[in-house]
């Protein structure tokens, strides 16, 4: 995120540091990713850390309840930690554990902390793969994980294949004409979304339809990490490395596959055979299209409340146009 949270207390957080990690030192933001705020804290012995907070309000894919969330995160972060140090999987980056052992602690009744290594390294854009040997690696790191199901299938939550901010669109849809008075985008984006209302409720109904028919194909699942797209990625000393396990799940591997097998059959054939398993095109298109709608709920549930102009609100607002323009698209593709 590129903006501060304007309720978030930094007291709070160098408390919870401190106590929690024993970190006490240099704390610098920084403005990057785009689920959760990241600070790098240098520590009074030299050694730097990675700090990410959490808002409980912003992730409902994993729980209805802010406790909820906090119970859902914990589970995938400590579904990240059993792959790094107890399958030794060293491409996974996991979060560090406090002195109780825990590796997640809350701020306030809205935000979470967590800890992890600070890595120098080579980052990637947010996008689809444009690099055919960037591409390459990260499906067959994809593969690796897949096959260590067997390790954490009794811990691991499942992924349920929803849209996160369901609630929202639902709302919009039953009731487009509604004025929206959140903030300074509010009303332009209302107006905007209001002329595709009808090709967003067809194509939201052909999302379930699509969920429904692929059940039988995701009943096998496998580990995932949910959202493996190039932003996700690292090279650190020569390696590849795979960041931001907040998305952690049992899942059918399309969930994986979605986001890196984009631009032929060729990947498809390389995953297949690297694990033996059939991929099924229409889960696939799934999570393709979860994915979308979940970035046109989300903008709504953004500029219907309240929000300020940020970096972040001004981002969503110069993307909102592009995405709708999309949807005939998305549409053809659903036949």
């Amino acid at each position: 995120m590129r903006s501060l949270p304007v309720d978030l207390v930094p007291e709070r957080l160098g408390r919870a540091l401190a106590e929690g990690w024993r970190l006490a030192g240099s704390i610098e933001y920084v403005p990057e990713g785009g689920g959760s705020y990241h600070w790098k804290l240098t520590g009074d012995d030299g050694q730097s850390h990675f700090v990410t907070v959490d808002d409980l309000d912003g992730k409902d894919w994993l729980g209805g309840t802010k406790d909820a969330v906090f119970e859902g995160l914990g589970r995938a972060l400590g579904t990240a930690a059993a792959l790094r140090y107890g399958v030794g999987l060293e491409f996974v980056v996991a979060p560090i554990a406090a002195s109780d052992g825990g590796l997640l602690r809350r701020l306030d009744d809205r935000y979470t902390v967590c800890v992890f290594p600070f890595l120098a390294g080579r980052s990637y854009r947010f996008g689809p793969y444009t690099d055919a040997r960037l591409r390459g690696r990260a499906l067959d790191m994809i593969a690796t994980l897949h096959r260590a199901t067997p390790a954490v299938r009794g811990s691991a939550a499942h992924h349920v294949p929803r849209i996160g901010g369901r609630a929202e669109l639902d709302a919009f849809l039953l009731d487009p004409d509604r004025h929206w008075e959140g903030g300074p985008f509010s009303e332009a984006a209302s107006r905007l979304l209001m002329t595709r209302t009808a090709d967003l409720a067809q194509l939201t109904t052909g999302f379930d339809q699509l969920a429904e028919a692929t059940g039988a194909a995701r009943a096998d699942p496998v580990i995932t990490h949910g959202e493996p797209h190039p932003a996700n990625l690292m090279s650190v000393d020569g390696r590849l490395v795979l960041i931001d396990w907040d998305t952690a799940a049992l899942a059918p591997p399309e969930r994986d596959i979605a986001l890196i097998a984009t631009t032929g059959d060729q990947d498809i054939d390389r995953y297949q055979q690297a694990t033996g398993r059939e991929l099924d095109p229409a889960a696939i298109a799934l999570y393709r299209l979860r994915w979308y709608l979940d970035d046109l709920a989300s903008a709504i549930r953004l500029f219907r409340h309240p929000h300020r102009d940020t970096p972040d609100t001004r981002r969503w607002w110069r993307g909102l146009a592009p995405r709708l323009g999309q949807l005939p698209q998305w549409l053809d593709h659903l036949g």
